[in-house]
């Protein structure tokens, strides 16, 4: 069972753009033939909503009952990704970010049946206009929580929140910035640095949801940020549709909502050189960044929150690649942020090898190899850890099989988002 990544370039499978829809894998379905289990497995929703936490975390899809106790430390976006579904009926939300192979997945976990006389489905059951609940304090771990421990939070798990579109600007013919409001302007989101959220819109009549790392600090009172790459359909010929939330997102009209739902992630930075990985503490004095495409924002946050902090004395060193200049997201930021802070090193690699480089810009062509990052990055130690997001070939090719040249650990010292 895996979440698809949240920040793969469009033109990759599984990232923000979804590809034709496949027919429904029989296997999931319940067969008359092969029969699962008997009248003994039937459960009721009462029962369900019992098992909401990390000892006992079951889900309800399509009429079937999963335990997904035992997978809550194996599952790859961490266990807030089941958690905040425990106890309740996913179904839209699971078959709107899985692949057919996590659905086979999920057969493995399957318990009982749900009794159905008399259910009705939490997802017609609630929405954020109906609900009873308001929102909630949250507190961060480490030096960061003192920004919002006493504000209210928008985000209440596993509800659905709306938030409003208010401003719209055009970065780039294919990139936008985009600001929603909360549903109280006193609030603050509620995401720790270094985690996502979920967008939910109903597209063609299915339910879309997309991961998002906002962009404004955790911080921001009344609204979040988002910047956003627009796959245009008809762009790229294995995608002919292209990016459903993206072009959703772009023909949004201003005063319309939709509804966001988190926090999600498994990586957390709680300030000064210290993370929550899994829920178990890590720390360093030196951070190589590598990013990719659309894989610079969760980055991009974990940087701003330690500029943010003047006794944070954590070294940066970033590098971002992408196909050419003009696909490079927030740079002048990324720019700035490096003239004015000694502690932060930025350095771009163009992969198009035939687009010329900016005369004294901080750039080099081709792929991320090992002879480019030993000059750009710290060697690996015990006070040094490497943040990486971006597609599955660089993150397996460039990041992981350079990293361990360099003395890396993977398995203990790259975090990936």
């Amino acid at each position: 069972m895996v979440f698809e990544h949240p920040t793969l370039p469009g033109n990759q499978s599984g990232g923000w753009m979804a590809e034709e829809r496949h027919p429904e894998n029989p296997t999931i379905k319940r067969s008359v033939s092969t029969p699962f289990m008997n009248t003994a497995s039937r459960i009721s929703m009462s029962e369900v909503k019992k098992h909401n936490s990390v000892d006992s975390a079951w889900i309800v899809v399509r009429g079937h009952i999963y335990d997904c106790t035992r997978f809550l430390k194996d599952h790859p976006g961490g266990m807030s990704s089941i958690l905040i579904n425990a106890g309740t009926d996913c179904t839209d939300e699971f078959d709107a970010i899985h692949s057919d192979e996590a659905k086979n997945m999920l057969e493995d976990y399957r318990i009982g049946e749900l009794i159905m006389t008399g259910y009705v489905s939490d997802s017609a059951a609630s929405s954020p206009n109906t609900s009873m609940h308001g929102a909630s304090n949250i507190s961060f771990l480490g030096p960061i929580k003192e920004v919002a421990a006493t504000r209210l939070v928008a985000l209440v798990p596993p509800e659905k929140i709306p938030c409003k579109l208010v401003d719209k600007t055009s970065i780039s013919h294919d990139v936008r910035r985009f600001r929603f409001a909360l549903p109280s302007e006193d609030q603050v989101l509620g995401l720790s640095v270094g985690k996502h959220i979920f967008l939910c819109a109903t597209i063609d009549d299915k339910l879309c949801m997309r991961a998002y790392t906002p962009t404004s600090s955790i911080d921001e009172v009344g609204h979040f940020d988002l910047v956003v790459k627009i796959y245009f359909k008809g762009v790229h010929p294995k995608f002919p549709n292209g990016g459903l939330m993206s072009q959703y997102l772009d023909s949004l009209p201003l005063g319309s909502s939709l509804e966001v739902k988190g926090p999600m992630g498994h990586i957390q930075y709680t300030g000064r050189g210290n993370f929550l990985v899994h829920g178990k503490p890590k720390f360093a004095k030196k951070l190589a960044m590598l990013a990719g495409g659309t894989g610079i924002t969760p980055i991009y946050q974990v940087i701003q929150a330690i500029l943010k902090d003047p006794k944070d004395e954590t070294e940066m060193y970033m590098v971002y690649a992408n196909r050419t200049e003009d696909n490079i997201l927030l740079k002048d930021e990324l720019d700035d942020w490096a003239k004015k802070h000694d502690q932060l090193k930025v350095w771009y690699v163009k992969y198009l090898v035939q687009e010329s480089i900016r005369e004294g810009g901080q750039y080099s062509t081709g792929f991320i190899a090992d002879s480019v990052l030993r000059n750009l990055i710290p060697e690996g130690s015990s006070d040094t850890l490497a943040l990486a997001c971006g597609p599955p070939q660089m993150i397996q090719f460039a990041v992981q099989q350079n990293l361990e040249k360099m003395n890396y650990d993977i398995k203990d010292s790259l975090l990936i988002f």
